[in-house]
């Protein structure tokens, strides 16, 4: 029986729709959704409900989008957007449509050693990128690496990443991880850095190429300790196939000490890469100290050093001394290095020890006991004085809370006190309130004593830096030393390269609060979306130009004799409203104006819509696009006669939503049934103009209502409509609808 999820079918944010429950984690249960805004799909990860309340389990989960946030790379799960919706805490990020590589382990059941290192260099370049930017993952396993069809892998996971220059709360946090695969200092609850992440790679291929973990036991406690304690099969007596070479670098990032290891994924990379290119090199890492010997037998390091040590504290011989040379004997500590502190004690005791009487002795125990009493009086006194709450004379006075109250009303309204102010910050308090008193309320003073007391500054404003081409990690930076929090969106951008700032919101100079959350815009390098190719024919030479670079697409010119007026564009090559790739080349043809007119080239589109006796030039022949059967036609623009009968003119500023993609044919028509055109049909760039306002210069008189159509190949929608009042030059906007033209740039993906 199906389980009700509360979540399938909600729309987060009014943007991101969740269509089916895809993964179950420990603290939260990951999505499939649809991003609307961006056409997308996407994956949810919402923290589950019990947990949302529990503040260390809500920092996991932000720590884990803080953590992705500065991280940009092929082998990392993005992060598009993070949020806090009634209870719900959730991350939004990339959907992955492939296998977990512990799914492919198991299909496959051991690896073949290409196969190994190619998945190998992938997470430990992604390994890189995050260490670079001081983030340990601390969680590396197989069934956090996703394996795409095409044999790319993506790192994700990482609720329990830290940064490495935080340091960690407890204990309980410092042993997280999935217990075969975490490393020994991890395991026995020590600092954790960028080599613990070495440490479960190695685990991840030994498992690769043999097919079993390098550890298992009953209880999660009895594999943790292996890990501490127990040296690995040698992989080869597993599998006797594996090179020597692969084995070394396996076992070289298993190593127990952190110092004996990688030192990063750079250097684990540049040996696999050495092995790639020959098979029979080795890299002389196995030695007495490592644990293995060359053959690959297995030593004991640990118990070898213990019995070094034991052996080294052992006493020395007595030697027999002169009475007079005899001393009191002292206490040697001896502390091994891998084990508890043990003391060995001189076993002189018995011997008879000379005692000499010092008279000057009890003499300075006396003058010292004498100076501590004083002391303490002393003390004492001042510790009474303090906390003394019963005026004594006229002279004493009663403290009274000044706590909340402004300092120059406190200073009138308690002449009788000496208010000496020092100022600062304050997130709870207004400026100019006490926040602070030296002397408690009830404390006895006297009348004229000088009162330290502290007053606020007021929350503290600070100024959005400039970031714009800031590398994300540096832009973080910058916010972080504000005391600003920030939430990347990422989003395409033709002009800033990836992983680099395009802006932020608020923008660059603006005065917020101290704590603000800034959202911080950052590229993800050039769109991969096609563009519509506008329909230049008729128009003149510069104004082609400029639409099709508009468009984001490049042009050539060529000439061609023709009678039309030179500088007019006669043919293309690709016809209007098609829908190509960004940076894709349109061949205009332009008159040349020589009044000849040769054949026209094979690879001109006539559209065979337009009359043979269509003139761009005419208004009269301006063309109106066919329309559907069940749409009126257009008649053409005339002068508007209602009213007193003069002419006025009227400013219409047409808003263009910030999520127009492509080039629309507008038509601005009078609402009656006779759709007379008020302006010539018009392309208009979405792009160039999202977000903005088009203004249009309508002339008419009276009063009269009109319809803003827009169309897209081949679809039509009335996209807002007005009613113009020519008298005194002003609009109403009676409907306005930002969806239509999102609807019409889905379909035009259709």
């Amino acid at each position: 029986m199906e389980t009700f999820d509360r979540y399938i079918g909600l729309k987060i944010d009014g943007r991101y729709e969740i269509t089916e429950l895809i993964g179950v984690g420990g603290m939260a249960n990951v999505y499939k959704g649809i991003d609307i805004m961006e056409s997308r799909t996407v994956a949810v990860k919402i923290l589950k409900s019990e947990f949302s309340e529990n503040e260390e389990f809500v920092r996991r989960f932000r720590n884990e989008s803080k953590a992705i946030a500065v991280l940009s790379h092929p082998n990392i799960v993005k992060i598009y957007d993070v949020g806090y919706e009634n209870s719900m805490q959730y991350i939004v990020m990339e959907y992955i449509d492939g296998i977990t590589l512990k799914e492919y382990i198991e299909q496959q059941g051991m690896l073949k050693w290409r196969d190994c290192v190619h998945f190998t260099i992938q997470i430990l370049r992604a390994l890189q990128l995050a260490h670079d930017r001081g983030i340990v993952h601390r969680d590396i396993k197989p069934q956090n690496v996703m394996l795409l069809s095409d044999g790319s892998i993506k790192v994700m996971d990482f609720g329990i990443a830290r940064f490495s220059r935080e340091v960690e709360n407890t204990d309980s946090e410092k042993t997280m991880g999935s217990v075969h695969y975490v490393s020994p200092e991890q395991a026995a609850g020590k600092m954790t850095d960028e080599r613990s992440d070495i440490y479960s790679v190695g685990v991840m291929m030994y498992e690769m190429l043999t097919g079993r973990k390098p550890f298992n036991g009953d209880t999660p406690v009895a594999v943790a300790l292996k890990h501490m304690n127990d040296q690995p099969v040698p992989p080869t007596e597993l599998v006797s196939s594996i090179y020597p070479g692969l084995e070394e670098i396996i076992l070289h990032a298993m190593e127990k000490e952190p110092s004996k290891r990688y030192q990063s994924a750079s250097g684990m990379i540049r040996d696999i890469e050495a092995f790639k290119q020959d098979q029979s090199v080795t890299f002389g890492y196995f030695d007495s100290d490592s644990g293995y010997s060359h053959d690959g037998r297995e030593t004991n390091p640990t118990k070898e050093k213990l019995a070094a040590a034991i052996s080294a504290i052992k006493p020395k011989p007595k030697e027999k001394k002169p009475k007079k040379e005899k001393e009191i004997p002292s206490r040697r500590e001896v502390v091994l290095t891998s084990g508890p502190e043990y003391y060995i004690e001189d076993e002189d005791d018995e011997d008879e020890i000379e005692v000499r009487h010092n008279y000057a002795l009890p003499i300075l125990a006396a003058v010292t006991v004498t100076v501590i009493i004083v002391a303490t009086l002393f003390v004492a006194n001042v510790i009474l004085s303090a906390f003394k709450t019963t005026a004594s004379s006229n002279n004493d006075y009663e403290m009274p809370n000044l706590v909340g109250l402004s300092f120059y009303d406190a200073r009138s309204k308690y002449p009788d006190i000496q208010l000496v102010a020092t100022e600062e910050y304050n997130n709870e308090y207004p400026a100019g309130q006490i926040i602070y008193q030296e002397k408690g309320e009830g404390r006895i003073v006297k009348i004229g004593d000088s009162i330290k007391v502290t007053v606020s500054k007021g929350v503290r404003m600070v100024t959005i830096p400039g970031l714009k081409n800031y590398h994300v990690s540096s832009a973080s930076v910058a916010l972080e030393q504000q005391n600003l929090s920030y939430i990347p969106v990422m989003m395409d951008s033709d002009e800033i390269a990836a992983d680099f700032v395009i802006g932020t919101d608020p923008a660059e100079g603006t005065q917020v609060e101290e704590g603000t959350t800034v959202r911080l815009f950052v590229s993800l390098g050039p769109t991969t979306e096609d563009t519509i190719v506008p329909y230049v024919v008729g128009k003149d030479v510069v104004t082609a130009r400029n639409e099709i670079t508009d468009a984001y697409l490049q042009y050539k010119i060529q000439y061609e004799a023709s009678d039309e007026e030179r500088d007019i564009v006669i043919g293309q090559n690709i016809e209007g409203g098609s829908s190509v790739s960004r940076d894709t080349t349109i061949t205009i043809y332009v008159s040349d104006g020589s009044g000849e007119i040769e054949e026209v080239p094979d690879d001109i589109i006539v559209d065979p819509n337009i009359p043979d006796f269509y003139d761009p030039t005419d208004p009269e022949d301006w063309y109106i696009p066919p329309q559907n059967p069940n749409e009126p036609e257009f008649n053409e623009p005339e002068t508007n006669t209602q009213g007193d009968g003069s002419v006025k003119k009227l400013t219409l500023l047409i808003d263009i939503p910030s999520s127009a993609a492509n080039t629309y044919l507008i038509t601005v028509c009078r609402s009656d049934d006779n759709y007379d055109l008020l302006v010539p049909q018009f392309n208009l760039n979405g792009p160039s103009w999202a977000g903005q306002s088009y203004a249009l210069e309508l002339e008419g008189s009276g009063t009269v209502q009109i319809d803003v159509l827009a169309r897209c190949n081949g679809l039509q929608m009335r996209f807002a409509t007005y009613t113009l009042n020519f008298e005194d030059g002003t609009y109403v906007t009676d409907d306005y609808s930002a969806s239509a033209l999102r609807s019409l740039d889905t379909f035009s993906m259709w």
